[in-house]
């Protein structure tokens, strides 16, 4: 008969553990590599039998024709039968007769294919009694591919198949979406490690996030969110192997379990299928809706041997997803810890700079392209680090969306702004009009427009002077909501600015209904449009196309002389950049006003102006 490794250690002796430690010192002091290769080899075999012998869950081990080999303790103990008496049968000896020769038929035509089966059955104890267990098939397979063995584990669940039905669902189940919740997930990963450990087998967890979420939640509201949530788990599932495991853990966090993987490559393709099944468009509360996701992804045992660090792992990896610029997969890496410390660290930074109000505002001017005066300014914010020093918000804005921090510091940036507009105002300097961004997290708010009313009733400021600017891709996310949102505040006097127009998916069907006073040239045209041909027709273009739809255009990046001067040829009115001034603080912005007459540069020859243009 084929003996098993762990068939003549299920009573390791007494002496193991200290053979063991000779075996440790031997290696240590060095010894022969075949030696070595024993000595590991006895290591491996001992860890196999102790988690044979020790585990919850009942074991079983057959031959390729489904005679049973030998049974671990926790199968007599759940079965009622003693090692002797299974030894040699086959497993249908303990069958219930509650499922047909199909359920059986679709187990081994799942065994032949895939080399795995795992579900719900139920059984027959030696006394007669029927009881319910979860069991994990998979078939062992020699260095040509042959099947050899099948090992079987299972779990008794009979009391949960007793208790009520509902009971069990709250328990086990995600009650919005009907996936396995995060109790469940912990378990099925348990009983999945312990099995790809016994297998020397790997396993991969993989954590799933919607990308900005609370869009669709404070956009269409939780209706809506939860019809994307279901949307999203019926998507996730049909990517899956039935063997699979796919959990809702958190609000908008999934999991997933791949059992027996043979090669990282195989979770990447699945981590690729799971973002791309987003790209269609979810049909939410009447209408389509695009969200991404970012996905992270942990191996077992290669970044992790126990379920916390492997699960910590996953989510490590998941954010850097995002910082990746989300809708892509990451696998985890030990660098990764380093960085999320960082990250960690920042973040505990950030929170303590919203309460102690570490934040300052520099304000870069717009200079009118016909008068050369400053006509406005947009307000910037800088984050005053007491130990790193002055942080630019492209390194803690993300961390400030992601944490929602980005409400309090946006309400702060839009407060302070208004009141440093109206002291320019009130000392003299002009009406000098501010320009706010809005974070994607602010502009979805309901209360936006109410806000905003009660800042400019605080600090005296007109909400003429208040411009707000919202970028492209926010404004097309829900343009409905976009539309209404503007609605409100062209209403009260405040007017609305396109930032970074032409980078995004704007409809014009769209944005002539937009409500809004200004289009802003992103600078990544500005940046080459004395060079590139290209850039300076698409420059042209959202010229053309803001005057017809009676809006002003502001160009921003303008660094030298031959931009600025193409731009005033073809008709833009204001620019913004290093050519006119850079960010500065409040101070400096009274300088300049009452110092500079005109900051726009005298014209330069048009010669050479366009080449190729």
């Amino acid at each position: 008969m084929t003996q098993v490794p762990w068939e003549k250690a299920t009573e390791p002796p007494p002496t193991e553990r200290d053979e063991a430690l000779v075996d440790a010192v031997t290696l240590d002091q060095g010894t022969d590599p075949c030696e070595a290769a024993r000595i590991d080899e006895r290591h491996r075999l001992g860890l196999a039998a102790l988690v044979f012998s020790e585990v919850s869950d009942g074991v079983l081990v057959t031959d390729a024709s489904a005679r049973i080999l030998d049974v671990n303790p926790a199968f007599c103990k759940i079965t009622g039968y003693t090692r002797e008496e299974v030894i040699g049968r086959n497993p249908r000896m303990m069958k219930s007769d509650r499922h047909d020769p199909t359920f059986y038929a679709a187990m081994w035509r799942s065994l032949q294919v895939e080399g795995r089966w795992q579900g719900e059955v139920w059984d027959r104890r030696k006394s007669g009694e029927l009881y319910a267990k979860w069991l994990s098939i998979t078939a062992v397979r020699n260095s040509l591919g042959a099947v050899t063995h099948h090992v079987g584990i299972f779990s008794d669940i009979t009391h949960v198949k007793e208790g009520d039905d509902c009971v069990e669902q709250a328990t086990h189940t995600d009650g919005l979406t009907g996936l396995p919740n995060r109790v469940l997930f912990r378990e099925r990963l348990r009983r999945g490690m312990m099995g790809a450990r016994l297998r020397s087998a790997m396993l991969a967890v993989l954590f799933l996030d919607i990308d900005d979420f609370q869009r669709i939640n404070g956009g269409l509201g939780h209706r809506a969110g939860d019809e994307l949530l279901h949307a999203v788990g019926e998507r996730i599932s049909a990517v899956l192997r039935e063997t699979d495991t796919v959990a809702r853990l958190s609000e908008d966090e999934f999991a997933i379990v791949l059992a027996d993987v043979d090669d990282p490559t195989d979770v990447a393709i699945v981590a690729r299928k799971l973002v791309g099944t987003f790209c269609e468009p979810f049909r939410v509360a009447n209408q389509d809706v695009s969200v991404t996701a970012s996905v992270g992804v942990a191996l077992f045992p290669d970044d992790a041997s126990d379920m916390e660090s492997l699960l910590r792992d996953a989510d490590v990896a998941m954010y850097h997803a995002k910082q990746a610029g989300r809708d892509t997969y990451r696998f985890f890496s030990a660098d990764m810890h380093t960085k999320a410390a960082q990250h960690v660290s920042l973040e505990s930074d950030l929170r303590r700079a919203v309460e102690q109000g570490e934040f300052v505002l520099h304000y870069q001017p717009r200079i009118d392209v016909k008068s050369g005066d400053v006509c406005g300014v947009e307000a910037l914010i800088r984050w005053m680090h007491p130990r790193l020093g002055l942080i630019p918000p492209a390194r803690f804005i993300p961390i400030a969306e992601q944490t929602r921090l980005i409400v309090p510091i946006g309400e702060w940036v839009l407060r302070e702004a208004c009141r440093q507009a109206r002291a320019w105002d009130a000392d003299g300097l002009g009406k000098i009009s501010v320009s706010v961004n809005l974070s994607a997290v602010q502009f979805n708010r309901r209360e936006l427009a109410r806000d905003i009313g009660s800042v400019l009733m605080a600090t005296g400021l007109a909400p003429e002077l208040l411009e707000v600017e919202l970028t492209e891709s926010i404004a097309m996310r829900s343009p409905q909501a976009t539309i209404e949102t503007l609605v409100e505040l062209r209403a009260m006097g405040v007017r609305a600015a396109i930032d970074d127009f032409g980078t995004g998916y704007s409809s014009l069907s769209y944005l002539k209904r937009f409500p809004i006073d200004a289009l802003k040239i992103d600078r990544s045209f500005v940046r080459d449009l004395v060079e590139d041909p290209d850039d300076a027709n698409i420059a042209r273009a959202i010229i053309g196309l803001a005057h017809n739809l009676r809006l002003r255009v502001i160009a921003e990046g303008v660094e030298t002389p031959l931009q600025q001067q193409f731009l005033v040829q073809s008709g833009c009115d204001e620019i913004q950049g290093y050519l006119t001034g850079r960010p500065m603080a409040p101070d400096k912005v009274v300088t300049l006003l009452r110092e500079t007459q005109s900051l726009l540069p005298a014209p330069v020859a048009p010669v050479g102006l366009m080449r190729g243009v």
